[in-house]
């Protein structure tokens, strides 16, 4: 059956770039491409759901750190915290686009035993070294800064509230792409359903109503769905959808200044969300989840988390739960970074995935990086190099070791 044309089809029957997915890395690419005086090309952004209603995207925690243990890491969320402060003069000066809201209650890692505690003072000379001032407190620093804490089991903890903390990504987003689409990028509700690979380059592309493009270059940035493509290459995609639960409550008692994003040595994490909190914590078994199953466990939440958000601070002994979602993680199994760059065989055939829980905020440097990639086949400010797809094939994982 032929599909509402308006909606679905594509004007053209050709395009320098296409883009698989209209989430918040596919989006940011088409910005950062479109706004970019060196490029004159005509612009396609396919998305499934332009609702993006069970995209990473939409069911974010909206934060963004510093506190990584990876050079690369540090430089990219550097970038994209200003990019965030700035958002305005990055947007062309455009009088419509107003300021982004930016919490910056910081980020609180807990240790409980040397070995952890001896990790976070690894990453806070790396940090410090990058003008990232990330200060170590012992067990009763800790109390006295945070004297709502519970520190009888903690060794200690590392925490930072420079430009860290939440952000109103859902602005950014939107304004990327009404300024995205005003500049001419055209975003269609379709599907990408095959490639066509001549010699070392993708010359076209076929969407689920039966159109087929020429192509310039193609960029997958489908998030969960990144190994849609990979029969029809060597290359191995290792993403795959994790689901990750939110929860929303509030407390009776009073709590003064606001809870930094917490990292408790448990693995959730938690921190206020306004006059509520809010808690982030993976499943009891980390494994692949279906692509549409989004159920929430409420039974993790009486009988694990809450216990530990009232072990940790006691004033969440008397708690309501206001709301709950899951999201999915693209999770890369292989390393838990983001797969950046170009195919090692096909010259214009481009991947953004795998972000594992860190695209939003990394979504402006990612942007801004594959964006220079395309235009001037290489990296013009940020090098990503250490996350191109050819770690896959070589079996040099990019190593980060604070992960949430």
């Amino acid at each position: 059956m032929k599909l509402n044309k308006t909606e679905y089809d594509p004007k053209l029957n050709s395009y320098e770039v296409v883009i698989a997915g209209g989430a918040m890395i596919g989006t940011a690419i088409a910005w950062f491409l479109i706004s970019n005086r060196d490029f004159n090309g005509k612009i396609l952004v396919v998305e499934k759901d332009p609702t993006l209603e069970f995209s990473s995207t939409s069911r974010t925690n909206n934060s963004i750190r510093q506190q990584f243990s990876n050079r690369l890491n540090i430089e990219i969320s550097k970038f994209s915290s200003n990019y965030i402060l700035n958002f305005k003069s990055y947007m062309e000066n455009d009088e419509r686009i107003p300021e982004i809201m930016f919490k910056k209650i910081g980020y609180l890692y807990l240790a409980d035993d040397i070995k952890k505690l001896n990790l976070l003072k690894q990453n806070q000379k790396l940090q410090n070294s990058l003008n990232i001032p990330t200060k170590i407190y012992d067990q009763n620093s800790l109390l006295e800064k945070f004297p709502y804490l519970n520190v009888k089991n903690l060794i200690g903890g590392s925490y930072n509230n420079y430009n860290e903390g939440y952000f109103d990504s859902n602005t950014i987003f939107n304004w990327w792409k009404k300024k995205a689409a005003e500049k001419g990028v055209e975003f269609i509700k379709n599907e990408v359903t095959e490639i066509a690979l001549d010699s070392n380059k993708i010359n076209a592309i076929t969407l689920k109503d039966g159109s087929k493009l020429k192509i310039g270059s193609f960029v997958n940035a489908t998030g969960t769905k990144a190994s849609t493509f990979d029969k029809t290459h060597f290359l191995r995609i290792p993403v795959e959808p994790r689901k990750r639960y939110t929860f929303i409550f509030k407390t009776e008692a009073k709590i003064n200044n606001s809870v930094p994003l917490i990292i408790d040595p448990t693995g959730i994490h938690f921190r206020s969300d306004g006059n509520y909190f809010l808690c982030g914590c993976a499943p009891e078994f980390d494994n692949t989840a279906a692509y549409d199953d989004f159920t929430i466990d409420y039974e993790l939440w009486e009988e694990k988390i809450w216990p530990i958000l009232a072990n940790r601070i006691p004033d969440f002994e008397r708690i309501k739960l206001v709301n709950a979602w899951a999201g999915h993680y693209a999770f890369n199994t292989f390393d838990q970074n983001g797969i950046i760059g170009p195919h090692p065989e096909f010259i214009n055939f481009y991947f953004a995935n795998g972000f594992s829980g860190h695209g939003l905020q990394q979504s402006p440097a990612v942007g801004r990086a594959l964006s220079e990639k395309i235009i001037y086949k290489k990296y013009r400010t940020l090098n990503l190099k250490p996350l191109s797809p050819e770690r896959l094939i070589e079996k040099k994982p990019f190593l980060e070791k604070a992960i949430i």
